[in-house]
């Protein structure tokens, strides 16, 4: 059976491949990836419904991570776009709004 760190990575370098294949090895995109631990507090936060409400962790099961991938035109590189996925159960509103201020303002 396969682990979830080797069933993630193969689909990250599914998507690597993928992206190739539409125009990379040509030079027409230019690609960037990223990985960041965003594994929170490892004790005594609450489980998010998952348990009961008075129930909290009491360690890691396995690490959080947030990827990124960004590809944009050689010719125009403002013409570009970005996915982020979360390992997490949910991300608010409020991440989401702080996320494109930031971005906007680069």
């Amino acid at each position: 059976m396969m682990s979830r760190k080797s069933y993630r990575d193969s689909h990250f370098l599914l998507l690597l491949v993928a992206l190739a294949i539409i125009g990379v090895i040509n030079g027409e995109y230019l690609i960037g990836v990223g990985s960041y631990d965003m594994t929170g507090p490892a004790a005594e936060v609450n489980m998010m419904g998952y348990a009961s409400m008075e129930q909290n962790s009491a360690g890691v099961h396995f690490r959080l991570r947030a990827r990124a991938f960004i590809v944009a035109d050689q010719n125009d590189q403002r013409a570009r776009f970005a996915f982020v996925n979360l390992d997490a159960g949910m991300a608010s509103q409020l991440v989401t709004v702080k996320v494109l201020e930031r971005l906007r303002s680069r």
